[in-house]
């Protein structure tokens, strides 16, 4: 997939590379490290997730999107799970992210989009609301690995 412009944005869209892993982890917040290097380099690789970055015009990584897909028995077929991280501020940021999530998983066939999000980012919240996402029965564990 060539690098796609996000409409009323100056920011485009492509999919993320081995090479980005610095970039992405910035973003991220997070320090690098052999493990998050090897987990990043199977996400670029993985039939079942989609990995975009999104860049300025300069280059400068400003935002990261990861789409896992997966069999949903409840749903009857595929569904996606889109994971957001960003550092821009611009404000169609949000807005072409989520679109752009939306068309890829429409495109994988995907019957459900839900997401997980930084609970600090009300602007991308407002957003997906105006998409039409909402709260759903969802629980999660944070699973800690056995010694």
């Amino acid at each position: 997939m060539a690098a796609r412009l996000l409409p009323g944005t100056t920011t485009r869209v492509r999919r993320g590379r081995r090479h980005d892993f610095a970039h992405v982890q910035a973003v991220l917040g997070r320090p690098g490290g052999d493990r998050a290097e090897r987990l990043y380099y199977r996400m670029t690789r993985d039939l079942g997730t989609d990995l975009y970055v999104a860049e300025e015009e300069g280059g400068a990584i400003v935002a990261v999107i990861a789409l896992a897909y997966g069999r949903s028995l409840l749903r009857g077929g595929l569904a996606a799970v889109l994971e957001v991280a960003r550092r821009s501020t611009e404000p169609r940021l949000g807005e072409g992210l989520v679109a752009f999530a939306e068309e890829r998983a429409r495109r994988r066939g995907c019957r459900e989009l839900a997401a997980r999000i930084d609970g600090a980012d009300a602007e991308l919240r407002a957003v997906l609301v105006a998409h039409g996402f909402r709260p759903a029965d969802v629980l999660a564990a944070e699973l800690v690995q056995a010694v």
